[in-house]
This record gives C-alpha cells, structure tokens and sequence, in this order.
C-alpha cells in the first residue's frame, strides 16, 4: 500500500497577477488535490491564507473578489497602471489620462522623499475584514505567511498568533506600506528574495512542493532613470526565483505577463489564465504524484527490511 504524500503549495507573489492563484487552487480541487501544508508571500499570502482558512477554492475566489472589487481599493492602485496607448488618445479619457499622470508622478516624488506612501490601516484594515480575528492556529491547513527582514535580509516566516500579523508583514510592499518594527526587525513584503517560498512549505513538512510562480510584468517602455532601475531589479530578482523555483518538485506558470502587477481589474482574467495553467498540467502533475507516492512507499519498506535487494 502506498504512503500518501504530504503535499506543500508554495504560492508566489505577483500583485494583481497573483490572483492567478485562486484559479490553480480551483483546477487542484478538481482533480481531487488538497494541500497539506501551504506557504505565501504578498498576494499569495492572502490567497493562501484564505484557503488554509477554508479549502474551498469558489469561497476563496468570491471572498477575494469582494476584496479587490472595493472602490476604495481599486481606486488606490489605479494610478500605478500605465494608460494603454489607445485610451491615452481618446479624446474622452485625456481629462482623467491628465489625472493618472499627476498622480504617478505625485507618487515617484513621495517615494523618493519619505519612507512610505500610505499608513498602516489603509492595508491592515481591509486585511481584518478580510480574515476576521483569525489565529494561525485555528486555520483548517498549517499556512505560513513570509516576509522580509531588511534589516538581517532574512525571511520571517509567520505560522502562528494572529493571522493578520503574518499577512500584512507579508504584503506591506517597500515604500508604500510602514514595516513591521519589531525586535530589532524591519518585516515587509518578501517579494524580493522569497518570492516563492519553497523553502518554508518544505520546512513545514512537505514531501512534495508545488510551486506557483507568478511570471513578472513585462515593461517595454522606461520614461525614468527610475523606471530603469526598477526593471534591472526585476531582472536580477527574476534570475533568483528561477533557482528558488528549481527546488520546488513541480512549478505551475500561469501566462499573466501581460497584466500590471497593479491592475486588479484584470483580476477574472488572471483567475482564469492560472486555472487553465493548473488543467494543462494536471496529468503531468498526478503521475508524478503517483510515482512519488510510490517510490516513497517502497523506501520505507527497504528501510525495515521488508523489501529485499534485486
């Protein structure tokens, strides 16, 4: 009889683009796949820790829904997605394309002259309606939340007292959102180098990681010596995930490259592009789970002696 594997779900970060995720969570549920153990950075924080709340993946798309779908949320991170070339020369949309632009750049000034943009409620607040008073201990799945340490460059991997505690370190993106201070420690959105936490699922106990990778933004058009150095950053974290991605047992990729990071907009759209990603790898993924399953078995028994040499 065949050991069942502990299966770990690493959910990446990604923004907008990271609402991919329900969409993956909706295809594993499909094919009769629930997670063991999951771990989340930024917006896969969020959708894991939904899901670790309730494994139901059409209650976890509904509630994240509801979520971005606020106005007062959608009208936030508008200003950070670039107008299409397009709508920017309809005469109707040149008032409001004159709006956007003040805006941003409103927003290039104040993150190069004070630390962050917005205070601590303007996320932690939609986050506790989000989750409610939620422990980690009270979740239905072991989940964990990871963050940044800047000041050690560190993770800090969240797994228990409050929920919210864990996903807003894990989401209080650089400079827009206050760290956490504490112990010493500057806890913010670990996006940068824990991207996509394989390590911590597979500290949780996961013999088998499955990886969500939320594939980067892909800018074209740089106005800014800022813009340059934000897209070399891109790159240099990029190559870093691919070698944190490469120890994950199995990497999902959903095609949400064409999406702003901020366009929650397009959140349908990224649901879907990450559920059709999940469907197409599924015969891939089940076999390999059950060959795993399979060979694990057959090494416990070796170890007792059950199983003898050729």
């Amino acid at each position: 009889m065949a050991r069942k594997l502990q299966i770990g779900l690493a959910l990446g970060s990604g923004g907008a683009r990271g609402l991919a995720h329900a969409g993956v969570l909706e295809a594993l549920h499909e094919a009769g796949l629930q997670a063991d153990f999951v771990a989340g950075t930024s917006m896969g924080s969020i959708v894991g820790g939904l899901y670790a709340q309730s494994p139901h993946p059409a209650r976890v798309w509904k509630r994240l829904e509801a979520y971005v779908d606020n106005e007062d949320f959608a009208s936030y991170w508008a200003p950070f997605v670039p107008r299409d070339e397009e709508e920017a020369h309809d005469p109707q949309s040149r008032l409001s394309g004159i709006f956007d632009y003040m805006q941003r750049k409103m927003i290039a000034v104040k993150t190069v002259t004070r630390p962050y943009m917005q205070e601590e409620s303007r996320l932690r607040d939609p986050l506790a309606a989000l989750f409610g008073p939620t422990g980690f201990e009270e979740l239905e799945i072991p989940f964990a939340a990871v963050a940044l340490d800047l000041i050690s460059g560190r993770p800090e991997v969240y797994t228990q007292g409050p929920l919210i505690d864990g996903i807003y370190a894990s989401s209080a993106i650089p400079a827009v959102f206050p760290p956490v201070e504490i112990d010493g420690k500057m806890i913010c959105d670990g996006g940068g180098p824990f991207r996509v936490p394989v390590e911590a699922v597979r500290e949780m106990g996961a013999d088998l990681v499955i990886a969500v990778d939320i594939p980067a933004f892909e800018e074209s058009k740089f106005t800014t010596g800022l813009d340059m150095i934000l897209r070399s950053n891109t790159i240099a974290r990029q190559r870093l995930n691919r070698f944190v991605c490469a120890s994950a047992d199995y990497v999902i990729r959903p095609n949400v490259t064409e999406f702003h990071w901020a366009d929650f907009s397009a959140g349908e759209a990224c649901r879907a592009r990450g559920y059709a990603a999940a469907r197409d790898a599924m015969p891939e993924l089940l076999e390999l789970i059950r060959w795993r399953e399979s060979l694990a078995y057959r090494l416990k028994q070796r170890a007792r002696g059950v199983l003898r040499m050729g």
